[in-house]
């Protein structure tokens, strides 16, 4: 029976996790105290919120999983961090795919891009270190930032074009700065960093350790970084800056965010690299038993990198096209993402909270901005069928109709 001294008591838990579990907050309030949880199971409900799939996955992901799952040896699903045939896969992909030259000895597999996040970050950062993030961020960055102990500091894109405010970058930086996370191609925004860009990033971050007497870390997470559309270049943070580290994961890519794979690559740049490989190596097994990477998907990753992928992302292609182009004829303002599977839309009303809840009453489900730290803009995951579109614009058109004759709701609270 709990004592009533100290039910509630929340003494025994972790400073640290307080912190990162105190940052969680907006995120929890609109899962725990919106309409989304109690109606989000209603057949009805057209579900816009995350990168879940409401499609199959492509064709011979399947195959592959059902050819590598059989067992060859009695060790077959033992641990193993780093399967040699994997990270050769890895290395021949980016080659390939990216221009990125990466020696299959510097790619150390991850279970995604979350963990190799998480093990960069323990690394590098620890009490009182700040490591700087490009708001709006990716929604688990403060928390993992807060289990090292150091301080996430926000640096926002620009709000009219969404690139990095360069010269923000470089203001935010202090004397305690160990790390900066850059997310491109940029969720939610979908914007690609340009070579320009990056360069001018690398100028700052060089100039600036060398002020300091120590390395700034570039942590690149390029997650969305083969969903790409319009046949553009994307180019990577770590060709232009050597303390880099590329952080991938698969599970966008495919489509299937439970069958977790990916990879810590360090660029052919890095200075200090056998020091590097020998703490990651440490990190992915006896330290942190998590990090130990999917034997099954690393068996299978040879075969995954050879799925055509062209008509998957031709097929997201089209369905950001029709959203955008309805999405406007009916007044709504947004950019056209150059990546990533998301819109990022305006709220007609200022609080986007409230204009949530508004097609959430249509039974349209938004993940609104604040939570995400750019308040007056809505989500949409574009990874909803064409079905549930074809359902939505309608219902689209009725929130925004209602706006126009209802100012009542637009106060921010």
């Amino acid at each position: 029976m709990p004592d009533p001294a100290t039910e509630g008591n929340t003494h025994f838990i972790s400073p640290r996790l307080l912190k990162a579990l105190n940052y969680q907050t907006p995120v929890s309030k609109f899962y725990a105290e919106t309409t989304y949880m109690s109606r989000r199971n209603d057949p009805e409900s057209i579900d816009f919120t995350l990168g879940d799939a409401h499609e199959m996955p492509p064709t011979g992901f399947v195959e592959a999983l059902q050819h590598w799952s059989v067992p060859q040896d009695e060790g077959w699903y033992g641990y193993k961090t780093n399967i040699p045939e994997a990270r050769v896969a890895v290395s021949t992909s980016l080659k390939d795919k990216r221009g990125l030259s990466i020696l299959p000895e510097d790619i150390f597999m991850t279970n995604g891009t979350v963990v190799g996040l998480a093990m960069c970050l323990q690394m590098l950062a620890s009490d009182g270190d700040e490591v700087i993030i490009i708001a709006p961020p990716w929604l688990g960055y403060r928390r993992m930032i807060h289990l090292t102990g150091a301080v996430p500091v926000s640096v926002s894109v620009d709000r009219s074009t969404f690139d990095l405010d360069l010269e923000a970058i470089a203001a935010a930086i202090t004397q305690r700065t160990r790390a900066i996370i850059i997310n491109s191609p940029h969720n939610p925004t979908g914007k690609i960093f340009s070579t320009a860009t990056l360069e001018g990033l690398a100028a700052i971050l060089t100039e600036a350790s060398k002020r300091y007497g120590n390395p700034i870390y570039l942590i690149s997470d390029e997650t969305f970084s083969r969903i790409i559309f319009d046949n553009r270049d994307c180019p990577s943070p770590t060709q232009f800056y050597p303390f880099s580290f590329l952080v991938y994961g698969y599970s966008k890519t495919f489509m299937a965010p439970g069958q977790r794979i990916g990879y810590i690559g360090l660029p052919p740049t890095m200075p200090n690299r056998e020091e590097i490989r020998r703490i990651i190596s440490i990190l992915q097994g006896s330290n942190f038993g998590w990090c130990y990477p999917s034997v099954l998907m690393q068996y299978a990753l040879a075969d995954l990198e050879k799925i055509n992928l062209n008509p998957n992302i031709e097929h997201l292609q089209t369905k950001r096209d029709w959203m955008v182009k309805e999405l406007q004829d009916m007044g709504y303002k947004l950019h056209k993402p150059d990546a990533t599977f998301f819109l990022l839309v305006r709220t007609p009303w200022e609080n986007d909270c409230n204009f949530a809840e508004l097609l959430a009453s249509h039974n349209v489900f938004v993940f609104p901005g604040t939570p995400q730290e750019i308040p007056g803009y809505f989500r949409i995951s574009l990874t909803a069928n064409e079905d549930m579109i074809s359902r939505s614009l309608p219902k689209f058109r009725a929130a925004i109709e209602y706006t126009q004759s209802h100012e009542s709701f637009n106060q921010v609270v």
